[in-house]
């Protein structure tokens, strides 16, 4: 059976619906580029995120343990890809590419 016409769906993270021509099967939603804590919603561009990785900021480089056992974890993780410094604290966001299924 040949695919015509146009297939769509609904982002199942921003609620957007994208079409596309068909035979697609899939789509990429962008939303997890926009910032969903600014108001309005998945309009302000996130800032790539790029963290301070001095070891002196982290580490001790003497005996190369982590500074401050008992110290409060930054804000961001390793797999932390985009912030918005439009809040306090930034938001930093973890959200990859979101596949919209089309029908």
């Amino acid at each position: 059976m040949i695919k015509t016409g146009h297939a769509c769906g609904t982002c199942p993270h921003c609620g957007r619906r994208i079409c596309r021509p068909r035979p697609a099967d899939i789509a990429v939603c962008d939303c997890w580029k926009y910032c969903s804590l600014c108001d309005p919603p998945y309009t302000v561009p996130l800032t790539p995120f790029t963290p301070d990785l001095t070891p002196s900021t982290y580490r001790n480089e003497k005996a190369h343990e982590v500074k401050g056992q008992d110290a409060e974890p930054p804000e961001w993780a390793i797999d932390t890809l985009l912030v918005c410094y439009n809040h306090s604290p930034p938001y930093y966001s973890k959200q990859k590419p979101v596949e919209v299924h089309l029908r």
